[in-house]
């Protein structure tokens, strides 16, 4: 009874020691790397260098390299990605800022350039650049497609919830599409106006402002006001299909 104690006893402490080598039971090393092939190489530490005269490379626990073709998906300190077929526009990796039951959520941005003319310079000055992020999903951990009502509709297709937010999506489109037109045509009939009603400005004439003016810059101005606090109904369709997965 007693050897049989001990044993237990034993059992009991090697167990806890193994686990806490491992971290819980987890494979050694929390971050990973997944190749197109499937396999999964697991690190302490998963590095993407793009050093300027050497091509770009992952690096495993600064020893093992491994090129950005070979992989599919990777988690470091820095979050979840995974690579984007989209084309050459968009950068290689998306990150993951939604883990649902089916859907995730993604981003990764795009860099525009801006050669306009500037006004403190002779001629030309050089490029502003400026971030855009671009959204993605993907459904049930599949290929990542772009945040669109067309892709939505047919990822989202089985749960009524979610079409009825992406049907007032594609209203609320119209409405602010129309209330584009209204807002600009009334604001360039006002300058029209105004132009043709003010004095002669040479000779110290005034400019007289039509309230179609006012108008157009008053509804382009509530526009903007109302779709600043309203929540992307393409998001909330994503979250709505995970939540009642959840229930």
């Amino acid at each position: 009874m007693k050897n049989s104690f001990l044993l237990l006893i034993l059992c009991l402490l090697t167990g806890y020691s193994t686990l806490a080598q491992t971290g819980n039971g987890r494979p050694p090393g929390r971050q990973f790397l997944q190749l197109q092939s499937g396999e999964v190489i697991y690190g302490n530490r998963i590095q993407y260098k793009s050093p300027i005269f050497k091509s770009s490379h992952f690096l495993v626990d600064d020893t093992l390299k491994y090129n950005p073709s070979m992989v599919a998906a990777f988690l470091n300190d820095e979050g979840f990605f995974a690579r984007v077929e989209a084309g050459n526009s968009y950068d290689d990796f998306a990150k993951r800022i939604l883990d649902g039951p089916r859907i995730d959520r993604f981003y990764t941005s795009r860099t525009t350039y801006d050669y306009g003319y500037s006004p403190y310079s002779y001629g030309y000055g050089g490029p502003r650049t400026s971030r855009r992020r671009i959204y993605f999903f993907s459904k049930d951990n599949g290929p990542l497609y772009l945040v669109d009502y067309q892709n939505l509709e047919q990822a989202l297709a089985d749960n009524a919830s979610s079409m009825n937010l992406l049907r007032r999506y594609k209203k609320d489109k119209w409405i602010n599409t129309g209330v584009t037109i209204l807002g600009g045509g009334l604001l360039a009939a006002g300058a029209i106006s105004s132009f043709g009603n003010s004095q002669d400005l040479n000779n110290g004439g005034s400019v007289n402002v039509s309230p179609l003016v006012y108008a157009g810059a008053g509804i382009l101005g509530a526009q903007f006001v109302i779709n600043l606090f309203q929540k992307d109904k393409l998001t909330q369709a994503m979250e709505v299909y995970n939540y009642q997965l959840k229930q």
